[in-house]
């Protein structure tokens, strides 16, 4: 149910979809400019070390021998040479790796946390009173404690992804080592990369929008969206499941049939449902009623057994 009416909404706020593609382009426009201004010296050195050249050579064999073990390979190897040739160099280039790690982690994270934080203001009008408001509006509303939130999100957000990246590396690398499993090394891989985002997306989806709903303070916002998700934890964690395994189909999909043109269309799609999967697991398991359109309300067992108490106490 939960599943379906994430869907439901994706399809009734999808003028959010262009309203989010247009401010994702121009985030994506000015990490883009100021990273590639602190960039260059480290391309450079990169460039002459010639690790480029090398993995150019590894997709140009691979397009020859279709050998999948021999391209995977490979890219660890230029994996584990990028980061040597940083460290070797790390004297002249650690001002710019700086820079760069503090415009597309801390600048990235925060202009595109503002979308998300207008987003959901524009839900929680829509899913409480069938209120159409304004996007802009919420991209500027409550603009110091939107900064505040996006950096407490990532102060909490940052170490995970970090163990993530890490734990993914790690078992891809020794994956490749057994080589009966080459081949399902990247199925295995991407399957528990689903189970273990959707587990971190299901604690934290109600976060914010607990804030908005409550106007409390940032940790007293995590502290109500975890409690409200471990209410009903196991079917938020399952439908979480579904739902990223369903977008991670349909962007793979629509990118190898447009050669990637419909991810244009396609993230902020996904980025939009995320939202709403917050919004319907805090509301659901507050019992609180919710629109998915215009036309049909959602009213959850624990606002059903309210009422029902209600009516029989007005009776007696």
């Amino acid at each position: 149910m939960m599943y379906k009416n994430a869907f439901k909404l994706v399809i009734s706020n999808f003028h959010l979809v262009w309203k989010t593609l247009l401010y994702q382009i121009f985030v994506v426009l000015i990490t883009i400019g100021l990273a590639f201004a602190c960039s260059l010296p480290i391309i450079n050195v990169i460039s002459n070390a010639g690790i480029f050249k090398t993995i150019a050579g590894s997709f140009n064999e691979f397009a020859t021998n279709f050998n999948i073990y021999k391209l995977f390979s490979d890219l660890i190897l230029s994996v584990e040479s990028l980061f040597k040739v940083i460290a070797e160099n790390i004297n002249s280039l650690w001002l710019y790796i700086v820079l760069f790690l503090v415009i597309i982690v801390l600048v990235r994270t925060i202009l595109r946390g503002f979308s998300n934080f207008a987003s959901t203001g524009v839900l929680y009008n829509y899913l409480s009173s069938n209120i159409k408001v304004s996007y802009v509006a919420n991209l500027t509303n409550n603009f110091f404690k939107n900064i505040k939130f996006q950096l407490a999100y990532l102060i909490v957000e940052l170490p995970i992804n970090l163990l993530i990246v890490f734990c993914a590396y790690m078992l891809f690398k020794w994956m490749l080592s057994l080589s009966g499993l080459i081949l399902l090394a990247p199925i295995v891989l991407i399957i528990l990369l689903v189970l273990v985002i959707s587990l971190k997306q299901t604690i934290f989806s109600a976060w914010l929008p607990a804030l908005i709903t409550f106007n409390c303070s940032i940790f007293g916002a995590l502290k109500k969206g975890i409690k409200a998700v471990f209410r009903r934890f196991y079917r938020s964690y399952s439908t979480a499941i579904l739902i990223l395994a369903t977008l991670v189909i349909l962007n793979v999909v629509c990118a190898l049939c447009t050669f990637g043109a419909s991810l244009l269309l396609t993230l902020p799609i996904s980025s939009l449902t995320i939202n709403i999967f917050g919004m319907v697991v805090f509301y659901s398991s507050q019992g609180m009623r919710f629109y998915v359109d215009s036309e049909n309300v959602i009213t959850t067992k624990k606002m059903e057994e309210t009422d029902a108490f209600s009516k029989l106490k007005f009776i007696v």
